[in-house]
């Protein structure tokens, strides 16, 4: 029999918070495991709907709370008698933690007092830097108002309290579970602050302080201040337009109060702050109640079935983890050796179920943490490479396919972070955007300005998560677990497997990669993750599509212009002569300093705007200039790494593709000659800036040549490749090089064979100025080196490398 259950058997328990994530994840734990629950009071507030309609507690209950995906192994498990088994066991209840008596009328606040057993606080202000007087009213005053509820019960009421382990703030080194002294602020337990403290005269300093920042907003309302901003917003003439904007100011004024107030205290931020005054007053006024404040560290999404991966929203690594998914996030403040202290959420639900009957005899440690810092630490490095692998696999979207050369974070000091940040980004942007103003008539402008307002705003939210979560990205304590992991070893046989709550069994990687980053994916951004079954596992090499090529193919090479960055499809590494020219590829040092695939895929934003200018102009000027004719662009793959070869008798071949298969930011490189577009320090610069184009070397041999191109391609990059070895001197198409043969095989990557008619006549080879002549480009369907690795015989590579050559050069030939 378990423990646990016949605790809460013929129980009445009430439950603060039920609409987040783990008010939410207790109710499915207690309604799954614990049926003999008697009933399960649920204190919700009523909630704004559409055209300013209120939503009451039950519509809010049968809405999105009992409709919520966490629950679908409840509803196969109960099927239509779903609905009629909840409703017979949760109540809800309209209240509000943060009003006297819990907003509640006399009669529902004596039957509770009449029919409780269990009270569960799991409510609070999550928001770092929330209105002091929000985090004030729910976080540190909302748990005394339980408290007296509890202390008025007519049955002995255990009191259970869900607060967080950095309260304990800006400590260093081991932190032990118990109780914060109400009579010290975390500023004199590091030795910090010279400041007297008491919690209860601290509440009263903040109201007075609350108070006097809304007495000043009433009264100076009509003063230039407030009509400055009131200026230009609409019907802030009238009492309730005004009355909005004055709320506003008195939320930032406060907001800003109660982050340096917290500070000067010796935490992090309001939250931290608020929410250890919270713990202090439970200290000092709980009396007789059994008591228990639980201290989960970062609670993520759940580890096991059937809620695995379950999350209701973006938690407090989850914007980054989604901006850097989606190639936004170019480098992030921090320590990559600090511990990134991350427990998940269904974790934390079995230690506190299991903790409450542990409670209620009096006994038990007042405080128990669930952290996984001490016992299974994943650091903050560790949890970022975890992710990069995941997402080299892996779109973060689901829309097509994996996003490639994802940078690798170097962890700089918040301070040097920002100011990269504000004069590598921000500044650049806001320069183009002012540049750009009046030129919204420009065909590709109107696009890049939303594009810039889109960055803008992402670099601007990116500011502000790296200054709120700073000190959590370089935290410098673990947090003990002691109280916890004596509670694990006190259940028997059922309850350990029931609840479990174990951290030592999670292996980390398997949880970012095939539960977290899913989880994230499918709960929250609404896309269908991949089946873990359809994804290699980690370590283990896709089967090569050709034989191993000898390290020393005698291959003549050349190769035409330039590339930017992809988005590209899932192209598997290949074994054999694929590694083994990446890494020898990666271990010749070139004339042009760090010669990476990271370095020549890497999208900083500079290089965005240039390369995104440069084929807005090429398009501009092809189009009105020259005139311009495509057809067959639909067998252009859409998503995906792909090679485009073709004919090339001029540089304006190159900027044709780039403008007809660059747009929205599609990332796609030129293949460039290192001695000519290389062969000095700012041409190579310009080259690679403004056109993407990445180098081959053309006197070298054909794999060590082109092993960056190779490498790009396997990290999802196109590119753009003649393999005519330069361009032609009379406008006839002549031999293809076999480097073409060598790309397709060694990345199976289609090649998509283009055939481009009137540039000889407008910039043959050896004139400088264009002349005005109409272009034709051709596209044809693409072919793919999958034929050629699954035919009965066994050529050698060099006969694999020569018909994949000369069947592209056919195919160009015949879109004559």
């Amino acid at each position: 029999m378990s423990n646990i259950s016949d605790h809460f058997a013929g129980k009445t328990v009430l439950l603060t918070g039920a609409t987040g994530l783990v008010g939410r994840v207790f109710v499915e734990k207690v309604l799954r495991d614990l049926p003999d629950v008697r009933r399960l009071f649920l204190l919700i507030r009523p909630k704004a709907g559409r055209a300013g309609r209120t939503l009451s507690v039950e519509e809010r209950l049968g809405g999105d709370f009992l409709g919520s995906s966490v629950f679908d192994a409840l509803r196969e498990i109960h099927g239509d008698g779903f609905l009629p088994f909840v409703r017979e066991k949760i109540v809800a209840v309209e209240g509000d933690l943060g009003q006297e008596r819990l907003g509640l009328d006399d009669a529902t606040y004596r039957r509770l007092q009449e029919e409780l057993h269990v009270i569960v606080n799991c409510a609070a202000v999550v928001t770092f830097d929330a209105p002091l007087d929000q985090a004030l009213s729910l976080n540190a005053l909302g748990p005394l108002r339980l408290l007296e509820l509890a202390k008025g019960c007519r049955n002995p009421v255990t009191f259970a309290h869900v607060s967080t382990c950095y309260v304990n703030g800006s400590r260093q080194g081991v932190v032990a579970e118990e109780p914060l002294d109400p009579h010290r602020a975390m500023s004199d337990t590091n030795g910090t602050g010279p400041h007297p403290y008491d919690v209860d005269e601290e509440v009263l300093a903040l109201q007075s302080l609350v108070e006097t920042v809304e007495r000043r907003s009433r009264r100076g309302w009509r003063s230039a201040v407030f009509r400055r901003s009131a200026k230009g917003q609409k019907n802030h003439r009238d009492a309730g337009g005004a009355d909005r904007l004055r709320r506003q100011w008195v939320e930032r004024r406060l907001s800003a109060l109660g982050m340096r107030w917290a500070r000067s205290r010796g935490w992090n931020d309001t939250y931290t702050f608020t929410k250890a005054m919270g713990e202090q007053l439970l200290v000092r006024h709980r009396g007789d109640v059994p008591t228990l404040i639980l201290r989960p560290s970062i609670v993520e999404s759940a580890l096991n079935p059937p809620i695995q991966g379950w999350l209701d929203g973006m938690r407090m690594v989850d914007p980054l983890i989604v901006a850097y998914g989606r190639n936004l996030l170019p480098d992030f403040p921090g320590n990559p050796n600090a511990i990134l202290d991350i427990i998940p959420v269904d974790l934390v639900i079995n230690a506190l179920l299991a903790a409450i009957p542990q409670a209620s005899q009096g006994q038990a440690p007042l405080v128990y943490q669930v952290a996984s810092g001490t016992e299974n630490p994943i650091s903050l490095g560790g949890f970022a490479d975890a992710a990069q692998d995941y997402f080299l696999e892996n779109s973060l979207t689901g829309r097509g396919n994996p996003v490639g050369g994802l940078p690798r974070l170097t962890w700089p000091s918040p301070q040097r972070f920002l100011r990269r940040l504000r004069y590598r980004y921000l500044l650049p942007i806001r320069s183009i955007e002012i540049l750009t103003a009046g030129a919204a008539w420009v065909p590709g402008v109107r696009s890049l300005r939303g594009t810039l307002r889109s960055r803008r705003s992402g670099l601007e939210r990116l500011r502000y998560y790296a200054t709120i979560l700073t000190p959590y990205s370089t935290v410098r304590c673990q947090y003990l677990t002691q109280n916890t992991r004596r509670l694990w070893e006190s259940l028997d046989s059922e309850d350990s497997r029931r609840f479990n709550f174990d951290v030592t069994a999670i292996d980390w990687p398997h949880y970012v990669q095939e539960v977290h980053i899913p989880g994230l994916k499918r709960y929250v951004l609404g896309v269908t993750p991949r089946p873990a079954s359809d994804r290699r596992p980690r370590g283990v090499p896709a089967p090569s599509p050709v034989p191993a090529a000898p390290q020393s193919l005698d291959v003549e090479e050349a190769a035409g212009p330039f590339h930017e960055e992809a988005v590209a499809p899932a192209i598997p590494p290949t074994n054999g002569a694929g590694n083994g020219s990446a890494r020898r590829f990666m271990a010749v040092s070139g004339s042009h300093g760090k010669q990476t695939s990271e370095f020549w895929m890497g999208a900083t934003l500079p290089g965005t705007i240039c390369r995104t200018l440069t084929r807005c102009a090429f398009g501009v000027s092809i189009r009105l200039y020259l005139g311009i004719t495509c057809e067959g662009l639909e067998h252009v793959p859409r998503t995906g790494a792909f090679i485009v070869a073709g004919n090339h008798n001029s540089h304006v071949d190159t900027a044709a593709l780039l403008a007809l298969l660059g747009k929205g930011g599609r990332p796609i490189h030129p293949v460039a000659a290192r001695d000519y577009f290389f062969r000095t320090p700012l041409l190579s610069w310009a080259s690679r800036m403004f056109l993407g184009a990445v180098p081959f070397d053309r006197q070298s041999q054909a794999v060590e040549s082109l092993g960056l191109a190779i490498e790009l391609l396997r990290r999802r990059h196109s590119l753009i490749y003649f393999p005519e070895g330069g361009r032609s001197e009379d406008g006839k198409l002549r031999s293809f090089k076999r480097g073409i043969g060598v790309l397709a095989l060694e990345s199976g990557a289609p090649v998509v064979p283009v055939r481009i008619e009137g540039s000889f006549k407008v910039l043959p080879k050896g004139r400088f100025f264009p002349r005005p002549h109409h272009i034709r480009v051709r596209f044809a369907p693409p072919i793919s080196v999958e034929a050629y690795c699954k035919s009965g015989e066994a050529p050698s590579p060099q006969e694999l490398i020569r018909r994949v050559s000369e069947d592209t050069r056919q195919a160009v030939e015949t879109l004559a």
